[in-house]
């Protein structure tokens, strides 16, 4: 007995699928600038795991409004494939604070499995949806729920890593309270702020100093289409002063340097 032939809603569903499939590997392959080498076809094939997971959570998640393949790619993968430019030694341990969708961490992993990456959110929702993504996709990442006032100050987070990473969570001055604590004497902080981050580097710059930071480095970058970003570099010389950060919401209400 003869099979059925594909219905029309099959093939059509099979012809979105190779489109997007294409689309996305279209728009990474800049991320060669970025890593040194191509992406992999084991990557890629992870990364569209991952958008596709991204954008069927998205509206119960309220995890983000850029689902459409090739500006997801573009905008959220190699977005965060840039904090790689600053410099990531091999083996490092990193740290997202803020992860929302797993952004930038989950590209990061993606790209450098030698990488070992934590993941801090305090959403539950958006948690939850970190700790599918990383089961869907067979990464071996932490997933941390918690606010970074207060993850801060745990012992086994505090200082405990080489880099950590954020994503335009909250203006310099306020995300460099929210950061640096959690990065080692000899790490750094890497932010990724859009191009209007100049007014923000002085107050930034004078709140890195209170809070063990040394150096600031500003490195504009852009995404192809034209997209400025801007990563900001800052070195860690010193132990945070226990009282930083201080209690949740006050890093952003009463930024530290202004």
């Amino acid at each position: 007995m003869s099979s059925l032939p594909p219905s029309p809603a099959s093939h059509r569903l099979r012809r979105a699928r190779v489109t997007s499939e294409r689309e996305i590997v279209e728009a990474l392959e800049p991320a060669a600038g970025v890593l040194g080498s191509p992406l992999t076809p084991a990557q890629i094939t992870q990364i569209t795991r991952y958008l596709t997971l991204l954008a069927q959570w998205s509206r119960k998640a309220r995890l983000t409004t850029v689902t459409r393949p090739r500006e997801a790619a573009r905008l959220h993968v190699l977005d965060s494939l840039l904090c790689l430019r600053a410099g990531v030694p091999h083996g490092a341990s990193v740290l997202d604070v803020g992860s929302g969708a797993g952004l930038p961490g989950i590209p990061i992993k993606i790209a450098r499995p030698d990488i070992r990456i934590t993941l801090l959110e305090a959403a539950s929702r958006k948690v939850a949806f970190l700790e599918v993504a990383a089961a869907a996709l067979e990464l071996r990442v932490e997933v941390v729920g918690s606010r970074a006032e207060e993850a801060a100050h745990q012992p086994r987070l505090r200082e405990q890593f080489d880099v950590v990473v954020a994503r335009a969570v909250a203006p310099l001055p306020a995300l460099t309270e929210l950061t640096l604590p959690f990065v080692r004497p000899g790490g750094k902080a890497v932010l990724l702020k859009g191009p209007a981050v100049g007014r923000e580097v002085e107050p930034g710059r004078r709140a890195a100093a209170l809070l063990g930071g040394g150096e600031v480095r500003i490195l504009p970058v852009e995404l192809p289409g034209g997209v400025r970003r801007t990563l900001v570099e800052i070195a860690k010389v010193l132990p945070t002063p226990p009282a930083y950060p201080r209690r949740t919401g006050v890093p952003v209400k009463r930024p530290l340097g202004e």
